[in-house]
């Protein structure tokens, strides 16, 4: 049976080329494109659970395929099904095919019909290579396609400025996620000293003995996965981009943040639990975040004056408690929670405009004004007091702002001296500097070796926090963002042994990806004026060549379409235990320069398009 889960991930994977290649205007091909993939995957994903029900097998797992392989170092595709990716496949396939058959009316006529569904059966790739990865690498690649497609569907109207903006947000905020996976997959690798599986992670006695040789570390992995857990999943202090991520269409944001995408945080929980419910700490923790969101999110909900908005944090609500449930051991339980929430959520979402529709012209014939409640005492007080903090969001948005994204721009802002040219010059002097090092010396025997990957990685990162904060020159920032790339090569190149075809295995896509990213934005600008100080909408009118740039910017930030993907998990397995400093800069580096890239895109071929014969909305719509 095992040689048949590839099959879960052809049949989307096929969905999406053949929406690639049908006509924008043949709407009903495009649907179809979508339609019968997702509905094949239910009838198919129905027939094989009851199939293994009834032959009462144990956990499939099969390694695919391996992409690279050294001798200390393997990255393979390694697919799992067992009850939760019985449970996600049938819950996800189902709610697709009916979004899918919804969205055929709804998105009539609509100018960006191709690309709505093009995005959607990407998403819906995604999230079944997420339910069926059997290792984190295998994960990740499901984890990065869910987070591109986030972001296109939320800035779907992309004229506009809102929707724009909040997209980028969401973006961000996937970014801080992916790094909780890429540190649990570095701890995980120095804990097991292999790339361990899921199915491996059920075996008690080889997990326990791992974490009792290093408790510290199995407690760092298993903080790792909760930080992208909750970033994911928008809990508490991460909730507030939520509501805002639903400015696209509503049967993406049903979809998307009532069912299935922002219950992927559980996914990774209930996924991982083997490893970490042997740490009573890191149990009690999750308890105790799971209940904090659980109240906050209530209490939110019930002040909010958006309908999508009330949902969303009502859906968090339930998806903290079930944290809790899987915190406890209630596997099952959770199970079943997720599914009932995920429906319910999707079916209000979807229901909504018509909800709303149905109350304003209730209001004409069974108005009802304020009751006044004025009270004075310690009750009011701390009613009160609580009405106008969920009215805030806890100023959840006020603090991950201050503490999170503002020292980012400062440092950034503070490196203004450092242009093109400084940056330029800078790495030609390193190349040269290293050069001669690796030719006339033995690396491993300098006695400066050990701080030259400090030193290199924070040149690297300084590149990195300058480009976040250009506001002129998309040019400068692009480079920059490119020569980061080669300097985080040069500091793991002097850190350990490292064969040079890894180099070049990461450093390729990155070369590829910077002089596409520089071709596009060239010939751009022989027809167009840009600048990253305001959102200037080009991809309106030069739509193939936010495409190209687009896929430049994702290969550059690591996305799975070319060997950076690869060369980026190479890099962080060549940093060492002893090394948190060194990790710590890698790790921060990846965040900010893939907000860096995605804000050079949204900047010059997202937002409102402004030229006098295009109409204009406000920026608050």
């Amino acid at each position: 049976m095992e040689t048949i889960l590839p099959i879960f991930l052809i049949i989307p994977f096929l969905g999406f080329l053949v929406s690639l290649m049908i006509p924008s205007k043949n709407e009903n091909g495009i649907f179809l494109s979508m339609a019968i993939p997702a509905g094949v995957q239910v009838l198919f994903g129905i027939g094989f659970t009851l199939y293994w029900v009834f032959q009462q097998h144990d956990s499939l797992n099969i390694k695919e395929i391996t992409l690279y392989s050294n001798g200390h170092y393997h990255f393979f595709i390694d697919l799992l099904f067992d009850k939760v990716t019985a449970t996600y496949l049938i819950m996800s396939s189902t709610l697709t095919f009916m979004i899918a058959m919804f969205s055929r009316g709804y998105m009539h006529k609509d100018s960006g019909y191709k690309r709505y569904f093009n995005t959607m059966i990407l998403y819906f790739f995604g999230v079944q290579v997420i339910i069926f990865s059997g290792n984190f690498e295998t994960m990740f690649i499901g984890w990065e396609i869910l987070g591109l497609s986030s972001f296109l569907l939320i800035a779907y109207y992309r004229d506009r400025y809102l929707p724009v903006r909040n997209g980028f947000k969401v973006f961000s905020m996937y970014r801080v996620a992916d790094i909780g996976i890429l540190l649990a997959m570095w701890f995980m690798h120095h804990l097991f000293h292999e790339n361990v599986t899921f199915i491996k992670l059920e075996n008690v006695a080889f997990v326990q003995s791992h974490i009792a040789e290093n408790m510290g570390v199995a407690i760092l992995v298993s903080f790792a996965i909760i930080l992208a857990a909750s970033v994911k999943s928008a809990q508490f202090p991460f909730s507030s981009w939520l509501p805002r991520a639903m400015e696209g269409p509503t049967p993406s944001s049903s979809i998307f943040y009532g069912s299935i995408a922002v219950h992927i945080g559980v996914y990774l929980m209930l996924r991982t639990y083997p490893f970490w419910h042997h740490i009573l700490f890191v149990q009690v923790n999750i308890i105790l975040l799971g209940l904090i969101t659980a109240i906050v999110s209530t209490s939110i909900a019930r002040v909010q004056f958006s309908i999508k908005g009330q949902i969303a944090y009502s859906s968090l609500a339930q998806i903290g408690i079930m944290m809790v449930e899987v915190a406890l051991g209630f596997e099952t339980l959770a199970l079943f929670h997720l599914t009932g929430n995920a429906f319910l959520r999707s079916y209000q979402l979807l229901i909504s405009p018509s909800i709303v529709t149905y109350k304003l012209r209730d209001q004409f014939f069974n108005y009802k004004g304020a009751e006044d409640k004025t009270m004075n005492n310690w009750q009011s007080k701390l009613y009160n007091t609580l009405y106008v903090l969920s009215l805030k969001e806890f100023y959840m948005d006020n603090y991950i702002y201050k503490y999170l994204w503002f020292p980012v721009k400062k440092i950034g802002g503070n490196l203004s001296k450092l242009n093109t040219k400084t940056a330029i010059g800078i790495f030609i002097v390193i190349s040269v500097f290293s050069g001669y090092l690796f030719l006339f010396y033995d690396v491993e025997q300098l006695m400066f070796d050990q701080y030259l990957p400090n030193v290199f990685g924070l040149l690297a990162l300084a590149f990195v926090l300058r480009a976040f904060t250009i506001r002129k020159h998309p040019y400068g920032a692009w480079i920059l963002l490119v020569l980061n790339h080669f300097l985080i090569a040069f500091a793991v190149s002097f850190n350990a042994h490292f064969d040079f075809f890894e180099i070049e295995l990461y450093l390729s896509g990155v070369a590829i990806a910077g002089v596409l990213g520089i071709a596009v934005m060239y010939l751009l600008s022989k027809q167009e004026k840009y600048s990253l100080d305001d959102y200037y909408g080009h991809a309106i009118e030069h739509k193939y060549k936010a495409i190209l740039f687009l896929l430049s910017a994702i290969a550059l930030g690591g996305f799975p379409i070319t060997t950076t993907f690869l060369g980026e998990d190479l890099i962080f397995s060549h940093v060492q235990l002893n090394q948190p400093f060194l990790m710590g800069l890698l790790a921060i580096n990846y965040v900010v320069s893939g907000i860096a890239i995605m804000r050079i895109y949204a900047r010059i071929f997202l937002g409102p398009n402004h030229k006098w014969y295009r109409p204009e909305a406000r920026r608050s719509a």
